[in-house]
């Protein structure tokens, strides 16, 4: 119950003022649903031509206009009755707009937080959240929260009309509608028991589906080597096996809803009954009063039985929702402290002091991060990073891009320290290029300017030249208008290359990653790429990572790791 509640803050958290007009059409309506109920009994006792010798509320209902008999009177309570109905429809229109509106809105907010944690949170907390998961957080999992949200706000719209309607049935037949509410409520307590089951489903549902994206983001990245290799079925067999553990539990909740409104049918006829068999042969109440008071009891079975099933979706959708809030809590805990530009950004330049730096990634041994890290980079040099595979060459490119804070020791830029609070105005001085570049599917000119990069013709010209990328340019038909494709389909993977190299330097970065940035290139291109790279003036700082001993020639220095640890600094 403590989750349901906290599940019900975070939406009226969201939902704030608004829900005071949300509020006012669902009372509303729900008042124009009892009284219409109540109209029934004027018009059937029309009908049935009954005697008007009753007193109280019923009384004054059935003795409504009694200088209007027959026809006119059916006429006139018909058409009291239509223009309720017709009211209500227009007020219960307007309530599912506002919760339809509600429901997504909500469902954007909460992937706007999840994308913003995201974006702030350390790359350690990225890295560690694979993207199997993070998929599945911003699409099943957040997608069963809004479901959650609709059905809670179908329940407070179902508490509200079974409230009104078993006053309409207190008001109609007061020792009646006591005994069959009672016999509703015991059978609603009884199925109540499920809850706590159907939220352990729901549990088991959100674990398969994740073991179930991550097993799809494997099959799918792994995809092209097996079937290179005829292994492709190991890959579908895992898949299947995980898709059968996550529909079987979806299965089990689907039997669950089918029982449940199996029982409430049943409850309902029997409750229905009963109360026909008291009124008529026992109460001896008015035929009138009898099919007003059973319609009463069947509309509210249909609440009743929505309350029930609504809370079995919240608590089915109860732990999506704790998996979306957990990993927004953690992201947020670990989230870096936005930097205050201004100061900190003019003083961030100067020779990059790294002392004793040490970063290890958890449950590293021998590699696997740096170790006792020192050394000086100045503005404009040219750095090969060389080293075996898991030597710490691209843990060292990441503390340099500030991707990773120092577990010991520190590095500065000039007379500041790269920290949490320093690192987003370091950031905007440098770019970072990895070997599989990211490119929208966008034009070739959104691309390079994306992220609010400004550049005129000449600039882009200029630098397309520089990194070879105006022969990809000039090849399409539309130039820079040209679309690439998703993830850059529609270039090669040595033009992808190109295009990021011009996306970095079009940025003026004052120090420039390049993380295998050339692998896609063949040895000649790569040559003139770097040459080109090494004539830039102003030149940032470059460090570049790579395992050709040819790109060493236009460096003016190389760092060789080895094991975590730097093992030769050598001038070239």
């Amino acid at each position: 119950m403590k989750k349901v509640l906290a599940f019900v803050r975070d939406l009226a958290g969201y939902v704030g003022g608004r829900a005071q007009g949300l509020v006012a059409l669902v009372a509303l309506g729900a008042l124009l649903d009892g009284f219409g109920l109540l109209l029934l009994v004027p018009l059937l006792g029309t009908l049935f031509a009954e005697s008007t010798t009753q007193t109280g509320p019923l009384g004054t209902l059935l003795n409504l206009w009694p200088e209007v008999q027959g026809a006119s009177r059916l006429i006139l309570v018909l058409g009291l009755f239509g223009l309720v109905m017709a009211l209500r429809a227009l007020i219960l229109w307007q309530r599912d707009l506002r919760m339809g509106a509600l429901q997504v809105g909500y469902l954007e907010s909460k992937r706007s937080q999840l994308a913003r944690a995201l974006a702030g949170s350390r790359w350690e907390a990225l890295n560690a959240l694979g993207h199997g998961r993070v998929t599945h957080l911003m699409s099943g999992d957040i997608q069963r929260c809004a479901s959650g949200v609709h059905f809670l706000l179908q329940g407070g719209v179902a508490v509200v009309l079974v409230v009104i309607q078993a006053g309409v049935a207190l008001a109609l037949a007061p020792l009646l509608a006591v005994i069959a509410l009672m016999a509703m409520g015991l059978g609603a307590l009884v199925m109540g028991r499920w809850l706590g089951a159907t939220r352990e489903i729901g549990a088991r549902v959100t674990s398969s589906n994740m073991r179930l994206m991550v097993e799809l983001g494997r099959f799918l990245g792994g995809l092209k080597a097996a079937m290179s290799q005829n292994l492709h079925s190991a890959f579908v067999a895992a898949f299947e096996r995980d898709l059968g553990i996550a529909t079987h539990q979806q299965v089990a909740f689907i039997n669950r809803q089918a029982a449940m409104r199996v029982m409430w049918s049943l409850l309902g006829a029997a409750v229905a009954s009963i109360s026909l068999l008291l009124g008529f042969l026992v109460l001896d109440y008015p035929p009138a009063v009898m099919l007003t008071l059973l319609v009463v009891l069947a509309r509210i079975a249909g609440p009743a039985m929505q309350i029930q099933s609504g809370l079995q979706q919240v608590a089915y959708a109860l732990p999506a929702w704790e998996a979306v809030q957990n990993t927004l809590n953690d992201l947020t805990r670990e989230a870096r402290v936005v930097a205050t530009r201004g100061e900190d950004q003019r003083s961030l330049n100067g020779t990059i002091q790294i002392e004793d730096v040490t970063y290890l990634h958890e449950g590293a041994t021998v590699g696997r991060g740096v170790r006792a890290l020192s050394l000086t980079l100045q503005p404009g040099e040219f750095v090969a990073i060389t080293g075996s595979s898991g030597a710490g060459k691209t843990t060292f490119a990441d503390l340099m891009a500030g991707l990773l804070q120092p577990q010991h020791g520190r590095i500065t830029v000039g007379d500041q320290t790269l920290d949490a609070q320093t690192v987003s105005a370091w950031r905007d001085r440098l770019a970072y290029v990895t070997q599989d570049p990211l490119l929208f599917n966008d034009t070739i000119r959104a691309n390079l300017l994306w992220g609010g990069v400004e550049a005129d013709e000449a600039r882009i010209a200029e630098v397309l030249a520089a990194t070879g990328a105006d022969r990809v340019v000039s090849r399409l038909s539309l130039g820079l208008d040209s679309v690439v494709g998703e993830d850059g389909a529609m270039v090669s993977g040595g033009e992808r290359q190109r295009l990021a190299l011009s996306r970095a330097l079009l940025r003026r970065p004052d120090v420039l990653v390049l993380d295998e940035a050339t692998a896609a290139l063949d040895a000649d291109s790569e040559d003139a790429v770097l040459k080109a790279l090494a004539k830039l003036d102003p030149r940032p700082l470059i460090l570049m990572i790579s395992h050709r001993a040819e790109s060493l020639s236009v460096c003016s220095r190389r760092l060789t790791f080895a094991e975590g640890r730097l093992v030769d600094d050598h001038r070239l």
